[in-house]
């Protein structure tokens, strides 16, 4: 389970505190002008590592984060938890944690896998800054964001990390081949397993921006 969530993120109404069933996990960095929402892959797992180790990792632990999980599988469409039922609560819910941090200037997004169409899903949705897809895959999901990212919500740079040795990473990236702010990236030899991939070849931190401080 993740750990709780802060107060300001669960407050989604600005009255009723909502019970996220240990599915979002929470770090305020007030002297940090960036946020980043990191999404997790099936079963909340990123390839091994916990979300801690993972933001570690990453380079991106001393940021503003949220990190969320699917419990249930399915795109969001069944929400986090009986507070947050389906995908516009989980939207509202991503609204209401952004208006609750006004220091943050640039908001990002970074998910694997499933939580990879989640990257690019709410990136586009809520006009991130940039996204980063770390191998995302699924019929579904692809067929989701071709209906919807062909229009250019005018903001959102969008990197797609993949394989071409897997078939569903290859179909799911190169189905957004044109689109616009899309940037497809190929890694070949790591499969899937793209972040152990890229924690291999010494590549993770590099993928982000450096810390940005708040503008006094």
């Amino acid at each position: 389970m993740f750990i709780l969530a802060t107060e300001e993120a669960m407050n989604i109404s600005g009255k009723t505190k909502l019970d996220h069933g240990g599915n979002i996990a929470c770090l305020t960095r007030k002297r940090c002008s960036q946020l980043f929402f990191v999404y997790s892959g099936m079963k909340g797992a990123m390839e091994g590592l916990s979300p801690m180790t993972f933001l570690q990792r990453s380079g991106i632990s001393d940021r503003n984060v949220a990190c969320l999980r699917d419990p249930n599988g399915c795109l969001y469409e069944k929400g986090i938890s009986d507070d947050i039922p389906n995908l516009d609560a989980v939207l509202n819910w991503h609204e209401a944690h952004i208006a609750a941090n006004p220091h943050v200037t640039e908001i990002y997004a970074v998910g694997n896998s499933h939580g990879g169409w989640a990257a690019l899903f709410f990136g586009y949705m809520l006009g991130f800054k940039k996204v980063w897809a770390l191998a995302p895959g699924g019929p579904r999901g692809r067929d989701l964001l071709v209906n919807l990212m062909d229009q250019d919500n005018g903001i959102t740079q969008y990197d797609v990390l993949y394989s071409r040795e897997i078939a569903a990473d290859r179909d799911f990236a190169e189905s957004l081949t044109g689109f616009p702010g899309v940037n497809l990236i190929r890694h070949e030899g790591h499969g899937h397993l793209m972040i152990n991939g890229l924690i291999q070849d010494g590549l993770l931190p590099g993928l982000f921006p450096a810390h940005k401080a708040i503008e006094v």
